[in-house]
C-alpha cells in the first residue's frame, strides 16, 4: 500500500513536555501537618498497632528488669563473701537463693524472647498492611489521573513515587509508633530507675539532658533539607535510567551510548554527592552522641568509686548500686542512640511522603461531574459544537472546530504533523477535556456521563500498539475480562487474524514478553485489532492504526475489518491511501482547523489542500 499525508504520533505543538520537577519547595523537618496526614493510614490498624505496643511493654518492663538483677546478684555475692549480709545465709540457703534468683531472672528472660518474637510478627504484619493500602491508594489514583498528567510528568518520576518513595515509608509505618512509645517509656523509667538506685549518680549525669537536647536539635535542622534532596537526586537518577531503557533502540541508532553514560554519570555523581552530605552530618551527630554516653559512663563510675571509698554509699547497696546506675544510664542511651537512626528514616520517609501525598492530592482534570449519569447504548452519533482545545490552554491547537459523524460512517482524519488530528480523537475518548465547545455522543454531552460507560462503548486502537506481559489470549481478553476463549477464538476468526495468530509457536497461549519485545510489529498489530474487534466498541478509532501492518497482512484483514466497521462510528487517523479512499467523509485539518470536508473522490474535484497534497505525492510515488 502505498503512504499518504505521514506524520507523526506525537507533536511538540500537540502536546506539552514533561515538567520538571526540580524547584520543588524545599522540605522543612518534620511538619506535623504532614505527619497527621500520614498517621491518618495507621489508623484503621489502631487495633493491631495497640496490641503490639501492650507486647511490646512487657518485652521493655521485663528487659529493664535486668540492671536491677545484676545489682541484686553483685550486692548479695559480695556481702555473702564478706560476711556483711544480716542475716547471714547459710552455704545451703545461699545456694537455694542463687539458684531461685537465676531461675527467677531466666524466666523474665524467656518472657521478653517469646514477646520480642509477637512484638515483631504484628508490627511487621500491620506495617505492610499499611504500606498495601498506600500502594494500592497511588496504583488506583495513577488509574483516574488525565492523560495530561502522563503528559507533564516524566515516567521515572512517577515510578519513583510508587517505588522508592512509598518504600521509605514502611521503617516508620512498622516501627514508628512502637520508637516513639517505647522509646520514650525506656528512657523515662530509666531516668526512675538510676534516680531510686542513687539520686547522686543520677545528678552527675542529668546535666547531658540538655546537651544531647540542643546537640539533636541541630542536627534536625541540618539533616531535613539534605534528605530532600537526596530523594530529588534520586528520582533524576531513576528517571535518567528509565527513559534511556525505554528508548534503547534510538539510544543504539544514534550511538549515544557514551554520551548517555557520561550524562548518568553526572548524575550519579551528584547523587552520590546529596547522600555523603547526610553521611557527613550523621559522621558528627551518631559519633557526639556515643561520646556523649562513653562520659555519662565514666561520671557513673569515677563519682560512683568516690562514693564507695568516702562510704557514701550504704553496705546494703555497695558495688552493686554502681554498676546498677551504669546499666540503667545504658538504657537512657539506649533509646537516644536509636531515635539517631530512627529520625534519618523519619526524615526519609518525610521527604517520601511528601511526595506521595503531593501525588495523591494532584486531581485529575477529566473527571465524572456530580450529576453524571451512565450513558444508554448509543448508535454512534458524534458530534463537535464549536470545540477548542489546547493542552496548554493559552495555546489552542484546535479552533472552533465543529462536524457530525452520523452513526455507520467513517470519518478520515487528514492533516499534517501537529495540525490536531490525534487531539480530535483523544476528545472524544474523553482523555482531555476541550476549553470550549462540546462534543456529543448521541445528543449526550460527555462531559456529563460516566467515564466508564462512556469507554465501555469505544475502542480505540494506537499507532503504539501496546501489549501487557502475559500470553496472546490475556491480551486480546483485556478488553472484555469477562469473555470466554471460546469467544476470543471466534472474534479472530471473524476478523481475519486466527490464522497468522495459530502460526505463533504457541498459538494463543504464546508469550508476548514485556510491551510486545517478542512480537513482529505486524503481530502486535493483529493482536491490538483483535482486542478492539472483541470488545464491540459503538464508536471506533483508529490512530493511524494500519501503520505496523504489511501489505499482506493488511489486505488478509481488510474485509474482516470492514465487517468491523459495519454499522459503527468510525474515526480514522491513517496515511495509508486506502483507508482514506474508502471513508465516508474526509476532514482536511490545518493548524487546527478544518478546511475542507468531503469524500475523496469530491475533494480531488475540489481541486484544495486535499487535491495538492495528492498530486504531489502520485508525483513522488512515480
Amino acid at each position: 500500500m502505498i503512504s499518504l499525508f505521514r506524520k507523526r504520533k506525537t507533536s511538540p505543538k500537540e502536546k506539552p513536555a514533561a515538567e520538571s520537577e526540580d524547584n520543588e519547595e524545599q522540605y522543612k523537618p518534620i511538619e506535623w501537618a504532614l505527619v497527621r496526614r500520614l498517621l491518618v493510614w495507621l489508623a484503621p490498624y489502631k487495633a493491631w498497632y495497640t496490641l503490639g505496643l501492650c507486647i511490646a511493654l512487657v518485652q521493655v518492663g521485663m528487659e529493664m528488669l535486668g540492671p536491677w538483677f545484676v545489682g541484686r546478684t553483685v550486692n548479695y555475692v559480695e556481702g555473702f563473701v564478706r560476711g556483711t549480709l544480716d542475716p547471714m545465709p547459710t552455704k545451703s540457703e545461699a545456694q537455694w537463693w542463687a539458684v531461685w534468683f537465676v531461675g527467677l531472672w531466666a524466666i523474665t528472660v524467656v518472657v521478653t524472647v517469646i514477646a520480642m518474637r509477637f512484638n515483631i510478627l504484628i508490627a511487621v504484619r500491620t506495617g505492610e498492611r499499611v504500606q498495601f493500602d498506600i500502594r494500592r491508594a497511588v496504583f488506583a489514583h495513577l488509574q483516574r489521573l488525565s492523560m495530561s498528567y502522563y503528559d507533564t510528568h516524566q515516567l521515572g518520576r512517577i515510578i519513583g513515587r510508587c517505588t522508592s518513595d512509598i518504600a521509605s515509608l514502611r521503617e516508620i509505618n512498622v516501627w514508628g509508633v512502637h520508637q516513639v512509645v517505647i522509646n520514650l517509656l525506656v528512657m523515662i523509667v530509666a531516668s526512675i530507675m538510676l534516680a531510686w538506685t542513687d539520686w547522686r549518680l543520677f545528678l552527675s549525669v542529668a546535666w547531658l539532658g540538655p546537651v544531647l537536647f540542643f546537640a539533636n536539635n541541630h542536627f534536625k535542622q541540618r539533616v531535613g533539607s539534605m534528605w530532600q534532596q537526596v530523594r530529588e537526586g534520586f528520582s533524576k537518577v531513576s528517571t535518567n535510567l528509565a527513559e534511556n531503557i525505554t528508548g534503547m533502540r534510538v539510544v543504539t541508532a544514534f550511538n549515544r551510548q557514551e554520551a548517555n553514560l557520561g550524562q548518568f554519570n553526572d548524575l550519579q555523581v551528584e547523587n552520590t554527592a546529596n547522600n555523603l552530605e547526610v553521611a557527613r552530618a550523621n559522621g558528627i551527630y551518631q559519633p557526639l552522641l556515643q561520646a556523649i554516653g562513653f562520659l555519662g559512663k565514666i561520671i557513673i563510675l569515677v563519682y560512683g568509686g568516690y562514693l564507695l571509698a568516702t562510704g557514701s554509699i550504704p553496705q546494703n547497696k555497695g558495688v552493686g548500686s554502681v554498676i546498677q546506675a551504669l546499666l540503667y544510664w545504658d538504657w537512657f542511651m539506649g533509646p537516644i542512640l536509636t531515635f539517631g537512626v530512627f529520625y534519618n528514616n523519619l526524615m526519609m520517609a518525610m521527604a517520601g511522603g511528601e511526595r506521595v501525598l503531593s501525588l495523591l492530592d494532584t486531581q485529575p482534570e477529566v473527571s465524572d461531574v456530580p450529576e453524571a449519569k451512565d450513558l444508554p447504548r448509543v448508535v454512534g452519533q458524534v458530534r463537535f459544537e464549536g470545540v477548542t482545545f489546547g493542552y496548554n490552554p493559552e495555546r489552542p491547537v484546535l479552533h472552533d472546530v465543529t462536524f457530525e459523524a452520523l452513526p455507520g460512517q467513517t470519518v478520515a482524519l487528514v492533516g499534517s504533523t501537529g495540525s490536531g488530528k490525534s487531539s480530535i480523537i483523544s476528545l472524544i475518548a474523553r482523555f482531555y477535556q476541550p476549553q470550549q465547545g462540546r462534543v456529543l455522543v448521541d445528543g449526550h454531552d460527555i462531559r456529563h456521563v460516566t467515564g466508564e460507560s462512556l469507554h465501555k462503548q469505544m475502542g480505540l486502537v494506537l499507532q503504539v500498539n501496546y501489549l501487557f506481559t502475559g500470553t496472546v489470549m490475556e491480551n486480546i481478553r483485556y478488553s472484555k475480562p469477562g469473555a470466554t476463549e471460546a469467544d476470543v477464538i471466534q472474534a479472530a476468526r471473524e476478523l481475519g487474524s486466527y490464522e497468522a495468530i495459530m502460526r505463533l509457536h504457541e498459538g494463543f497461549k504464546t508469550e508476548v514478553g514485556e510491551r510486545g519485545a517478542s512480537m513482529s510489529l505486524g503481530q502486535r498489530q493483529l493482536i491490538c485489532f483483535t482486542r478492539a474487534f472483541l470488545a464491540d466498541p459503538r464508536v471506533f478509532m483508529l490512530d493511524e492504526a494500519t501503520s505496523a501492518v504489511d501489505t499482506g497482512t493488511e489486505l488478509q484483514i481488510q474485509e474482516a475489518l470492514e465487517r468491523l466497521l459495519a454499522g459503527r462510528t468510525t474515526f480514522v487517523v491513517a496515511h495509508r491511501l486506502s483507508t482514506i479512499m474508502k471513508a465516508d467523509v474526509i476532514l482536511v485539518i490545518d493548524q487546527g482547523r478544518i478546511i475542507e470536508r468531503g469524500t475523496h473522490r469530491q475533494l480531488l474535484l475540489a481541486g484544495g489542500k486535499y487535491a495538492h497534497l495528492y498530486e504531489q505525492f502520485v508525483r513522488h510515488t512515480e
